[in-house]
């Protein structure tokens, strides 16, 4: 009887030690509440959109895309800086800065005797600020020295031609004019072929063409002297 009571004695107690020993779940613990980030206001909006169009204008002007691409060009984005901050200072000097690109561009392009390239890049510089009578007195100034181009010097590298196995059209001058050939399509250059008449001229670029088949060898032809071929870099 005794040992049955003192087990009842000791399952009790079991019991209790077990039940004060569980676990209950843990209350929540309050948490502050995350402060709402701030919002801007509309003219903190509207800096931050004109400072993201002035950024991509510059990365745009310093690639050489001025009026092009449509989707990715510094003229479009300063235009639409302007148009919400009239007197923009850095958009007024990027517009600048595109038109002195352009007139750059034309001068180089004329250098190279490409004076259609050289006008196309003049009416751009035109119409980038075609109410600044400043910028048009410089087109203006450019196109007068396109209409009377100064003679084109010679370059330094240069290929001089005989002129007379240019008139006897010799297999020497066949073989030099197919090595020129095989430079410029070997470092993608432009050709400027020189000679004492446009039939002749045009007799040094079929030769040309036909070394290099299946290259599109672009130059250009002018009259003059002393008889060459000029390598240009691609503009």
């Amino acid at each position: 009887m005794f040992t049955v009571k003192k087990t009842l004695v000791w399952g009790w107690m079991l019991c209790a030690a077990l039940a004060g020993c569980a676990t209950s779940p843990p209350e929540p613990v309050d948490r502050p509440a995350p402060e709402p980030k701030p919002q801007l206001t509309e003219a903190q909006k509207r800096e931050r959109y004109i400072a993201d169009l002035l950024y991509g204008a510059e990365r745009a002007l310093s690639r050489d895309r001025l009026m092009m691409p449509g989707y990715d060009n510094a003229y479009d984005r300063y235009s639409s800086v302007l148009a919400l901050e009239p007197n923009n200072s850095e958009a007024k000097l990027g517009m600048q800065a595109i038109v002195l690109r352009y007139l750059d561009m034309a001068r180089n392009a004329a250098q190279r005797s490409y004076f259609d390239k050289a006008q196309a890049y003049l009416d751009r510089a035109s119409g980038v600020l075609p109410d600044n009578a400043a910028v048009q007195s410089l087109v203006d100034q450019q196109r007068e020295a396109l209409a009377k181009p100064e003679p084109r010097l010679e370059a330094q590298n240069a290929h001089r031609l005989s002129t007379t196995a240019l008139a006897k059209r010799t297999d020497e001058i066949k073989q030099q004019l197919a090595h020129l050939a095989q430079t410029a399509k070997e470092h993608n250059h432009m050709v400027l072929i020189v000679t004492g008449s446009d039939g002749q001229g045009r007799w040094v670029y079929q030769t040309m063409r036909k070394a290099v088949p299946g290259y599109l060898l672009r130059g250009d032809i002018q009259v003059g002297a002393p008889a060459r071929i000029e390598l240009l870099p691609p503009l």
